[in-house]
């Protein structure tokens, strides 16, 4: 008996020490994926200098790996749940590795063309992995455990927004552009070696399938959704800013929007209809009944929109208005990051002393409350210093990591494993379509307020009627990125300084009343999360959820480790 006894003791531990490896795996690999949508920004005046590329050619090596990424998200992990997740991860990182490699030496070979090609690739890639993690972590994680995976890779998630810019302006400064896509090719080896060794395949709900016209329908109405809300800032949202640009008296983009959401609803239709005759399908509407599920993606959504816009406007206000290096404006923000990844790691023992609805709820108001004081601070100082900055950053960034943390851990309690790894695409299609629509509603915001603040700045200084008109209109058309070269070409001025300080004060102002605008909407998202499930409510849901999960393996609809 004793003999027994301690082989189980054994067996646990082995157990135990092969979910920390696959956690190291698991952690490799999303830090890739996400880093990827950050890093690249940075390097992207280095690439278009290299190649020679207009803004708008610069701003699509950014745009495609998002778009791709996100029309892909709900198909990956629909074939993630039916082929296995851990097969899929595995592709995954070895399509991201080529798209890497492909990146790294298309300044050699290939050129633009080939530089596209990669970060289609990447995107391809990328949407292989991330809704895979997610439903393999769901499957195989349990208790306190699972309580941490989810924190460290909410919080992670959330570092890397901070991170991934300061770590992108380190290569290119020291190194060379190419470094930003190096550097993720020991990161995918490393997470692959941890995943092939240590991750068991699971799996969801089985394929009686492939629905051909479902796939098309999702790739066309998400991928639709995104290439319209990246474009709408420098196309228009409704008038074209071109007239070459013009279909019909109108932008593309309305076109292009109206063609996504009605092959979205023709998806979400299709779906119900192929469900409710058990025919295959890419989406089972019936997630959405889940309480916690439907709520969580509508946080999600408004949580990232205002998460965005400080991430958005902040970096322009470092650089353009304090005259930061993109270095020393990444070290900055970079304090989010850093403030983000420890409070997600404080997440988990927090969860068990009080619940996960109230780390989420905490972590919102810390995040809303510390926009709040950046509103005053740049309203109220001229010339905030960056220790100021710092303090308000770190405290937003500690809120960051509660509320990512567990919102990813409370959306995934209360769905079946069979339904894993759709439910994990859909909150990544949700969050990278929040992040599109918030840089398109911030930068509109942004926009609005700098017609307000920056001709009244204008106006208070001796310049004639027409140096104001095209102060004003270059500081505004560029979002501040003219106020340096402004500045020398107005030097020889005796007001120079005077000139300069109303310009920078009315961009200062601008930025205060977006980041107000922010807080606002964090504010919506703090009042929903009050509507989570407590502590003995959502321990009960997932008492129910495991007993589903059981009886579906035994009836052999799906396999988990």
């Amino acid at each position: 008996m004793t003999g027994k006894t301690g082989k189980n003791e054994q067996s646990s531990e082995a157990k135990l020490k092969s979910k920390w490896l696959s956690l190291v795996g698991l952690v490799v690999a999303i830090s890739a994926v996400i880093m990827d949508g950050t890093i690249m920004n940075v390097a992207l005046p280095s690439i278009m200098q290299v190649f020679n590329l207009n803004a708008s050619n610069g701003e699509w090596i950014v745009s495609i790996y998002s778009l791709i990424f996100c029309a892909l998200l709900v198909t990956s992990g629909r074939i993630a749940d039916a082929l296995g997740r851990k097969k899929l991860l595995i592709w995954g990182l070895v399509v991201f590795s080529l798209g890497s490699v492909l990146g790294a030496i298309a300044g050699k070979v290939g050129g633009y063309p080939m530089l596209m090609g990669a970060r289609v690739v990447q995107g391809i890639g990328g949407a292989m992995i991330l809704p895979t993690i997610f439903s393999t972590m769901n499957a195989i994680y349990t208790g306190g455990m699972r309580i941490f995976a989810f924190a460290l890779f909410g919080s992670l998630m959330s570092a890397m927004f901070g991170v991934g810019p300061w770590l992108g302006g380190l290569l290119v400064t020291y190194a060379s552009w190419q470094w930003v896509f190096w550097i993720e090719i020991p990161l995918s080896a490393v997470s692959a070696v941890f995943v092939i060794f240590t991750i068991p395949d699971t799996y969801g709900e089985k394929f009686k399938g492939l629905d051909v016209l479902g796939l098309l329908l999702s790739i066309i109405g998400f991928g639709g959704l995104v290439y319209g809300l990246i474009e709408g800032k420098s196309m228009g949202w409704w008038f074209a800013a071109k007239k070459s640009d013009s279909w019909a008296g109108l932008s593309p983009v309305p076109w292009v929007l109206f063609i996504g959401a009605l092959a979205l609803a023709g998806f979400l239709f299709w779906q119900a209809f192929r469900v409710k005759k058990n025919s295959s399908y890419i989406m089972d509407l019936r997630v959405f009944r889940i309480h916690t599920f439907s709520l969580s993606i509508a946080v999600q959504i408004v949580f990232r929109t205002g998460l965005v816009g400080i991430l958005f406007i902040l970096p322009q206000f470092l650089q353009n208005v304090l005259g930061m290096s993109a270095l020393q404006a990444g070290e900055i923000t970079c304090c989010t990051g850093f403030a983000s990844l420890v409070s997600g790691l404080l997440a988990a023992p927090l969860v068990k002393l009080t619940s996960t609805k109230a780390v989420i709820v905490w972590g919102m108001a810390i995040q809303a409350l510390s926009l709040v004081g950046l509103f005053f601070l740049f309203r109220l100082s001229p010339d905030p210093g960056p220790w100021a900055l710092r303090g308000w950053l770190i405290a937003y960034g500690f809120g960051l990591g509660l509320t990512s943390a567990q919102l990813s851990a409370i959306l995934m309690s209360g769905v079946p494993n069979k339904w894993g790894g759709q439910a994990s695409s859909i909150q990544s299609t949700a969050v990278q379509l929040a992040s599109s629509l918030g840089v398109g509603i911030i930068a509109s915001v942004f926009t609005a307020f700098l017609w307000t603040e920056i001709p009244a700045a204008v106006n208070n200084t001796s310049l004639s009627s027409v140096e104001k008109q095209s102060v004003t209109t270059s500081v505004i058309s560029t979002q501040g990125a003219s106020i340096p070269e402004l500045e020398k070409q107005m030097a020889a001025r005796p007001d120079a300084s005077k000139v300069d300080a109303h310009i920078k004060r009315g961009f200062e102002n601008g930025i205060a009343d977006t980041t107000l605008v922010s807080a606002a909407v964090l504010a919506v998202s703090f009042a929903m999360c009050l509507g989570f499930p407590g502590k003995k409510k959502l321990k009960k849901e997932r008492a129910e959820v495991r007993e589903e999960d059981e009886e579906e393996e035994e009836a052999g609809v799906t396999e988990r480790a």
